[in-house]
């Protein structure tokens, strides 16, 4: 679907959404990592849910509308809401579509953030997007996933996993040339402001941007690792952290250093570090949404 404004103000994303969980019928997966070639998508996934946005309105039995104009906790300009003008169905395409609020507005923008949690929750599986992105500097485009019941405690530290995010897209970067790149990153660890976050970004090849045509993102989530791809394509690779023992089985360091959780044990009630599959290894459910403005796309790019 092709964009019919070039205004910053208005800015659209076109989304059609497949998610996949489970190899071999199973949602519960575990890696291997002896046998698994991690540099070929896993090709045995069966579907368990999707939605190709092929009625005339956007099921509320699958999405939830957030309504709020917190910002996002990262200052971000944009209220959301219900309305069909921000969020709406054409020619089998989400379009997410950010809108200059009326004068006097709480924020200067309107735009929608739809999710699934308690419709469509999951541990482990393949999710994947096939859209296309917004540009114009301030955009803020996300495909990702938060934990449905917050086991671990307030966020980062019962994760969150970005499929795919982008920030100012078809402006200039910071080589000189076009701002084409999309991000994968996990989130979490301490509690803010001593969060922790690993990712990495993808630029696309010269000549070719996220915002000009549909591509298909995807993560792998098994337990203990996560792979992020661009159309088939794997561009990153998460693992837990692996501890390493003395003769005695007693802890003495890391072999790897990944992810990590830190929570209080209900046994004792003191707070400690688990260097597992904590905390990507309970339901989480899918977010989309379109943002405008916030710390991260008004510090690069054009600024602002």
């Amino acid at each position: 679907m092709n964009i019919e404004t070039t205004h910053i103000t208005r800015l659209l994303a076109a989304i059609s959404l497949v998610t996949l969980a489970g190899c071999g019928g199973d949602s519960a997966t575990k890696s291997n990592f002896e046998n698994v070639d991690a540099s070929e998508p896993v090709s045995d996934w069966q579907m368990v849910w999707s939605d190709e946005f092929e009625g005339s309105a956007i099921d509320t039995n699958k999405w939830n509308y957030e309504l709020n104009c917190n910002g996002g906790g990262n200052n971000e300009k944009q209220c959301y809401t219900d309305s069909e003008q921000n969020a709406f169905i054409a020619d089998g395409v989400l379009n997410i579509v950010a809108l200059p609020a009326e004068e006097g507005a709480e924020k200067p923008y309107t735009s929608a953030r739809l999710n699934t949690r308690y419709n469509a929750d999951f541990t482990y599986g393949r999710f994947e997007v096939r859209a296309k992105l917004p540009s114009g500097q301030g955009s803020w485009p996300a495909f990702w996933m938060l934990p449905t019941d917050e086991v671990y405690g307030t966020w980062p530290r019962s994760g969150e996993i970005d499929v795919l995010e982008s920030v100012n897209l078809k402006t200039p970067d910071e080589d000189g040339g076009i701002e084409s790149s999309i991000h994968g990153t996990l989130h979490y660890g301490r509690a803010w402001p001593d969060n922790s976050s690993t990712g990495k970004e993808f630029k696309f090849p010269e000549n070719t941007n996220p915002a000009d045509d549909f591509h298909t993102y995807a993560v792998e989530w098994q337990e203990g690792e996560i792979r992020w791809y661009v159309d088939g394509y794997l561009y990153a690779t998460q693992r837990q952290s692996e501890v390493r023992t003395n003769a005695s089985d007693e802890a003495v360091g890391l072999k790897h250093r990944g992810w990590f959780a830190e929570y209080f044990e209900q046994g004792s009630g003191e707070l400690e570090t688990h260097w597992d599959s904590a905390p990507f290894d309970k339901d989480f459910h899918l977010l989309l949404n379109l943002a405008v403005g916030g710390d991260w796309p008004e510090n690069v790019n054009d600024l602002g």
